[in-house]
């Protein structure tokens, strides 16, 4: 069975490498993706990983010039414990219009049966509103984020 540790490295890796199977493979399928953001595209808490991987993750991959654009250009683990990993994450390139998206974002994992089933994101909203999501329609949580 794979570490928390080695399940956040290779949640990283299969986004790098885009490798849908990976990333699959370590995300719960009653996962919780939450952005603790009060307006924007992404807000609130996202529930399911068919939600995740079908609907959330590819509107966001749209926004990006994915043949100029790194997701995680690098990560580093910054605090762990057995029930929750703390993670930083640099991306780095071009949005889908053309304009820089160079992000750092901080990722809260919380694990259950070997896989990630909470993931709390927090990133430049201001950024991403200005770049990524400007002119896109928000898509609808599931729930208000709540600590």
């Amino acid at each position: 069975m794979r570490t928390n540790k080695k399940i956040v490295e290779d949640f990283y890796h299969s986004i790098v490498a885009g490798d849908m199977d990976l990333y699959s493979s370590v995300i719960h399928e009653n996962i919780e993706l939450s952005m603790p953001v009060r307006e924007g595209v992404l807000t609130g808490t996202y529930r399911g990983k068919a939600r995740l991987v079908g609907e959330v993750f590819p509107h966001v991959v749209s926004q990006l010039d994915n043949d100029n654009f790194v997701f995680c250009k690098q990560f580093k683990i910054m605090s762990e414990d057995a029930h929750c990993i703390v993670a930083i994450c640099e991306a780095e390139g071009q949005a889908a219009n053309g304009e820089r998206y160079d992000q750092i974002y901080a990722h809260f994992f919380n694990f259950q049966d070997g896989q990630i089933s909470r993931l709390i994101e927090f990133s430049d909203t201001g950024l991403a509103d200005r770049t990524i999501w400007k002119g896109v329609a928000p898509i609808a949580p599931d729930a208000e984020f709540v600590y």
